[in-house]
């Protein structure tokens, strides 16, 4: 007589085990995900689930506000993460503006529809936060610009130098002479201007004028100057 030997039973997975794995997808995600990749990612267990199926789940998750629905974009599926669209605005942002600098209308263009309403809200605050850096108009007709990286200095100089050295080389003054007399202008002592430290605002110019009235001797005269004031 052949022994039967039982082979023991599959387990099969549940609703919490499909909703663990699919918050650890999301969570290893750097953007929201439609319900095609997510299924994809899930462990093989789960990957013969309907889409329809898959989707019930989600739903229900997002109802519990344990995840959030986005908008769809370039698919027909709708997308599913687990962080806040500002989060992924401050991503679209960044993403955009990190290649160069952008006017906020060149930038609106960069942005899928659905974030342009939030955008420019969270453009300020990230700005103010220091995340994001506003940038100097390219020209007189423009407004400000944005970009990931602080404004550059250089970039500015680099504009306004050859219009500079062309309007002096007009009077006579050959190029060499006139990088030499710049050099020579930004290494004398008269060239700096008086500045001084503000608390939480870095450096900051002072006019002659303030710099002079800041001075201790003017907040402090001497009693010598005092007194020949008095006679």
């Amino acid at each position: 007589m052949t022994d039967v030997i039982e082979q023991p039973a599959l387990a099969v997975p549940s609703d919490t085990d499909l909703v663990a794995a699919v918050r650890r997808v999301l969570e290893n995600s750097s953007e929201p995900l439609t319900l095609s990749k997510i299924r994809v990612l899930l462990p093989a267990s789960f990957r013969s689930l309907s889409l329809e199926a898959l989707s019930d789940v989600l739903q229900r998750q997002v109802a519990a506000n344990v995840l959030v629905q986005y908008p769809r974009y370039r698919s027909p599926q709708d997308r599913f993460w687990d962080r806040p669209m500002r989060v992924h605005v401050v991503q679209l942002l960044q993403a955009a503006l990190s290649e160069q600098p952008l006017a906020v209308s060149e930038l609106r263009r960069k942005l899928p529809d659905y974030a342009k309403t939030q955008a420019e809200a969270i453009l300020e605050e990230e700005v103010a936060a220091g995340a994001l850096h506003r940038h100097p108009p390219a020209n007189s007709r423009s407004g400000p610009r944005f970009s990931a990286e602080p404004a550059n200095p250089k970039t500015f100089l680099r504009n306004e130098l050859p219009t500079l050295f062309s309007r002096l080389e007009k009077l006579g003054f050959s190029q060499a002479q006139l990088r030499q007399a710049a050099l020579e202008l930004l290494h004398e002592e008269e060239w700096a201007t008086p500045a001084q430290q503000v608390a939480g605002d870095g450096w900051r110019v002072v006019g002659e004028e303030e710099a002079s009235m800041s001075s201790p001797a003017t907040r402090h005269p001497s009693p010598a100057t005092h007194n020949s004031a008095t006679t």
